[in-house]
């Protein structure tokens, strides 16, 4: 173990970290918008059956082969040219995946706030859309953001994967160093210790977030 040599790629494989940022945030977005999609046609008992069926294929498939399959079994089967950036495909695979996990939290925190709650809400002469808008939502955010916390934390690591199909974040420029002089180690150490950094960062920043929620529904 050198910790002088581990010191002095800190920096070339921190140079990735906008791009491993970048692609759990938007995937993350894209998830949430999929996710709560996905919980509004959950309530409707015709489409139920198709977010079941969402939620088996992308509960199911492990990532690396959704990966596979968009990148590169896709383009194949549609005939088309593999033209798309590696990283968009990596990102939406993602974001697809994750609003899977995501309609199922978004579902138990709506079912976590009392029903006699919409019921007066109803009965003050509030709209489906206002009580939800208002009183669901709202009560709903005080379950749904710990599990949405620890949903990100996980997508974060799991775009280490996306090297796979030639997106290089901060796991592949580690691959590629570790390549070059066999110091796997070495390189491999300092790749999880950013990852644990940036998570350390995200759980302080939502902790923050959790108790100014808490605060407004004491």
């Amino acid at each position: 173990m050198n910790l002088q040599y581990m010191l002095s790629v800190v920096p070339k494989i921190a140079a990735y970290l906008p791009i491993t940022v970048l692609m759990a945030v938007a995937s993350m977005l894209i998830a949430i918008v999929l996710g709560a999609i996905l919980t509004t046609l959950y309530a409707f008992p015709k489409s139920r059956w198709f977010v079941r069926f969402y939620l088996l294929i992308f509960r199911g498939f492990p990532t690396l082969v959704l990966l596979f399959i968009a990148y590169y079994g896709l383009p194949q089967v549609l005939h088309t040219s593999t033209d798309t950036p590696a990283w968009i495909s990596a990102t939406l695979c993602l974001a697809f995946k994750e609003s899977a996990y995501l309609e199922e939290i978004f579902r138990s925190g709506i079912l976590s706030v009392d029903v006699g709650q919409i019921e007066a809400g109803r009965s003050l002469g509030l709209s489906n859309t206002l009580v939800y808008q208002q009183i669901v939502v709202p009560q709903a955010l005080r379950y749904i953001v710990p599990p949405l916390g620890n949903t990100f934390i996980g997508l974060l690591k799991e775009t280490s994967l996306a090297f796979s199909i030639g997106v290089t974040e901060m796991f592949g420029e580690g691959k590629v160093l570790a390549s070059e002089n066999f110091r796997y180690f070495d390189v491999y150490v300092v790749v999880g210790i950013l990852y644990v950094v940036v998570i350390y960062v995200y759980t302080l920043l939502q902790t923050v977030f959790e108790r100014r929620l808490n605060r407004i529904y004491e």
